[in-house]
């Protein structure tokens, strides 16, 4: 069974709740969620074992607009397979898009397999106290195409209870404790068969009990571990039975604000012909991080390629005429520092010149300064450290 929900080994510390707490999805366009689960199940014939399986999901979703506290979420789903071991082979890659708003309810087309469950957790509008209990729908979504020949997704509905357990701390983050146990108690209704036709499953009962992290610092699930076991009673009178346990993580990339996307642009624009060169936001701008390749060396003499990787920077460069440019030289530790300095200003220096020389409209805004050894990124301990350390920046100041 393709179980594809979203447990980690944690420390935490009990947090008395002193008042409600109101849990809500917070949704933000861009924002990416990256979903991993291990599933470890037993399978079962007429109450004889059959095998044992190990399966990994992953998921890849990203927000990619709102509707109010709607928000619409696509992406894929992979299901991999374990042969019993921990390496994991991708059998099947399955594309979605859904709904999803603040209080956890689904809007998603039928022709989607996965995710497989919809609506857990699904929350009440008002404020929840420790010990509160309440109760929602569900459904669960199953890929039946490869084990009984059924060509669309197969949704089950289920019945939901939740009981607030508590809160905790995890890495410096508020988390809640719910209890969810949901379950299926369905017939599947084929309409009408000519002709001979596989067994296949006519009843379908499961039961699913789940410990749910969620943070409510974010307003996003956190982790969880569930049993399940699925009993179907087939057309034929066998009873095939799939029980087990499963538990997966949820990570965030939270949505960028319009620098960082400035910058990741550049990132995938310079990432062609310089891998090497790195692109984030610091305070005063967005930096572009150089490193050694311009220079030979110990020297500021430039070195070979050096010209058409400076043509690249500029331009990108060009697309910012009315901001200002800083570049900065620096260095490792090897070696004293007053020559540190003044190697890392004649770098900084011989930059600013060929940049000036490639952008005249901008000769009166690109500026340059050495600081040496003063300011690493990395420890100078090792061969790896001084080589990071060595680098020349070029800073696209704030308007």
């Amino acid at each position: 069974m393709k179980r594809a929900l979203f447990v980690v080994p944690f420390l935490f510390v009990a947090i008395p709740v002193l008042a409600g707490e109101s849990f809500r999805f917070s949704y933000a366009e861009g924002q990416q969620f990256h979903i991993e689960g291990i599933v470890d199940e037993e399978v079962y014939r007429n109450d004889s074992f059959v095998k044992r399986v190990r399966i990994k999901n992953v998921g890849d979703l990203t927000v990619t607009s709102m509707s109010g506290e709607k928000a619409l979420h696509e992406g894929q789903y992979q299901y991999f397979r374990s042969d019993g071991g921990d390496e994991f082979f991708l059998e099947e890659t399955y594309p979605t898009s859904f709904y999803r708003d603040a209080l956890g309810t689904y809007e998603i087309a039928p022709i989607y397999f996965m995710p497989v469950v919809r609506g857990v957790p699904t929350f009440p509008a008002s404020p929840l106290e420790v010990g509160d209990q309440w109760r929602s729908k569900a459904h669960e979504a199953h890929d039946f195409r490869d084990v009984f020949g059924i060509d669309e997704p197969v949704i089950l509905p289920a019945a939901v209870s939740y009981q607030y357990l508590g809160n905790r701390s995890i890495n410096g983050e508020k988390i809640a404790d719910l209890s969810i146990n949901y379950v299926i108690n369905y017939t599947i209704k084929y309409g009408d068969l000519t002709g001979p036709v596989q067994p296949l499953p006519y009843r379908v009962v499961g039961y699913f009990n789940q410990l749910y992290l969620w943070n409510l610092d974010r307003g996003v699930p956190h982790s969880y571990r569930e049993n399940f076991d699925y009993i179907f009673i087939m057309s034929n009178g066998e009873v095939i039975e799939y029980t087990g346990s499963s538990r997966a993580t949820l990570t965030i990339t939270e949505a960028l604000n319009e620098r960082e996307k400035v910058a990741l642009s550049i990132q995938r624009r310079l990432e062609k012909n310089l891998p090497s060169v790195s692109v984030s936001t610091i305070p005063e701008g967005i930096l572009i991080n150089v490193g050694e390749i311009l220079f030979r060396f110990d020297s500021d003499e430039l070195s070979e390629g050096a010209s058409e990787d400076l043509d690249n920077i500029v331009e990108v460069l060009k697309d910012f005429p009315n901001r200002k440019i800083r570049v900065i030289g620096h260095t490792d530790s090897t070696g004293p520092t007053d020559y540190n300095r003044s190697l890392s200003l004649k770098r900084a220096r011989r930059t600013a010149v060929e940049l000036k020389d490639r952008l005249p409209l901008l000769r009166s805004r690109i500026t340059f300064i050495g600081m040496g050894e003063s300011n690493p990124i990395a420890s100078n301990d090792s061969e790896e450290g001084r080589r990071k350390n060595r680098r020349v920046e070029i800073i696209i100041l704030n308007e």
